[in-house]
């Protein structure tokens, strides 16, 4: 295929103009929230087109929408818009990119999800801090390969195929977390009603420590120890080692701010919605920890599994959210907060049993793990060939 290539202006408009619409018509409402880094939007909200049509971006259904402002650019969060009306309205924060006749949504909503495409678009950003945003330029002066029509149709179809094996992969990885959940209630009922009428007292009970991280400044020139910071605790209750920093600390310091096996971490500041993030260490090679974590060691009373498993439950997310509630912003649970904590105190012996049917399912979440390594390989190599005029 001998491939024509044209900034990316000529196949489409950048920002087009919001649509003017009668007062009562009623538009999807998409907050940036609503766009995953999957490259998919999930409508749950609808407002009165007078309610909208200023302060907000408008678009229509089946155009691009790029985030630009740091760091959902540099997290993906460029998606198609997928709308249950005709016309919607969302973050400020968008691009809209909506094709011209020569060019189709689908196969611009693939280029434009390239990672190379992600590195320039933050190379050039604008402003400073977490002001910084993609410019409209970047998008209209980027060089696009524009087969015919047919071609582009048939190219987003094979990386719309590829992209749907990965998704699968991933939602099979999130069902091993469920998973976890359900043994624990199996293992200790509803821990809101205790119906196992084990002894009740507070997480402070089953700790033997629980200390703050530092607040050394991390680098990006990998010295040091790498350092967990709140970012690389999923909302789930997992580690995510994808985006590390490095810190440098000294021998007096290495003890008191770095991990071992077993350990609970808490993220103790964050948004409402995540603050209380909570996993366990599996690694053996210790990891400095930031501030805003605090790092939690248990007694012979308490198992680390049991705990995070009470605090990522739905109860436990509730009482998290309840001790917030009057916080604006970013929101904060110190670590006497976190000690203080109601829980049940079932038998340590149970609490170890619970951790050891938890191993067996991270074994098999290695394996997911490695399987959504190979075809996130796969996809990014099935990309370059598709816009070198490859497939």
């Amino acid at each position: 295929m001998t491939l024509v290539f044209v900034p990316l202006s000529e196949a489409a408009e950048i920002n087009p103009r919001a649509p003017k619409l009668s007062g009562d018509a009623t538009v999807s409402f998409l907050p940036m929230a609503d766009v995953s880094d999957a490259g998919l939007t999930h409508v749950t909200r609808f407002r009165r087109y007078d309610e909208v049509k200023t302060g907000y971006t408008g678009f229509q259904d089946k155009d691009v929408l790029v985030s630009k402002v740091t760091p959902c650019f540099e997290n993906n969060k460029i998606a198609q818009a997928d709308l249950p009306t005709a016309y919607g309205f969302g973050s400020t924060e968008f691009h809209v990119v909506r094709s011209r006749e020569n060019a189709d949504n689908r196969y611009l909503f693939h280029f434009l999800r390239q990672d190379w495409v992600r590195y320039e678009g933050e190379r050039r950003m604008t402003g400073s801090g977490g002001q910084r945003r993609v410019p409209k330029g970047f998008l209209e002066e980027l060089q696009i390969p524009l087969p015919s029509l047919p071609d582009q149709r048939r190219i987003a179809g094979i990386l719309d195929q590829a992209d749907a094996l990965r998704r699968l992969r991933r939602q099979s990885l999130s069902r091993l977390s469920d998973l976890g959940q359900a043994i624990f209630y199996e293992m200790f009922g509803d821990v809101a009603a205790n119906p196992k009428g084990w002894p009740v007292g507070t997480i402070r009970d089953l700790l033997s420590e629980a200390k703050y991280g530092t607040a050394q400044k991390a680098n990006t020139d990998g010295k040091g120890l790498p350092i967990l910071r709140m970012g690389n605790l999923t909302y789930s209750g997992q580690l995510d080692l994808s985006d590390l920093k490095h810190v440098e600390l000294t021998a007096k310091d290495f003890p008191k701010y770095t991990t071992q096996r077993g350990d609970l971490l808490f993220n103790r500041t964050n948004s409402k919605e995540l603050v209380g993030k909570t996993a366990v260490v599996d690694l053996d090679d210790p990891l400095a920890i930031a501030g805003y974590l605090i790092r939690a060691r248990t007694n012979k009373r308490g198992n680390p599994h049991y705990i995070s498993a009470y605090l990522n439950s739905k109860h436990g997310k509730a009482v998290l959210r309840n001790m917030c509630k009057n916080i604006v912003g970013m929101a904060n649970i110190n670590a006497q907060e976190l000690q203080d904590i109601v829980i049940a105190l079932p038998p340590v012996e149970l609490q170890n049993e619970f951790a050891d049917r938890l191993a067996v399912i991270a074994k098999r979440r290695e394996a997911f793990n490695s399987g959504i390594e190979q075809s996130d390989l796969l996809f990014t190599s099935l990309q370059h060939r598709a816009f070198r005029g490859e497939l």
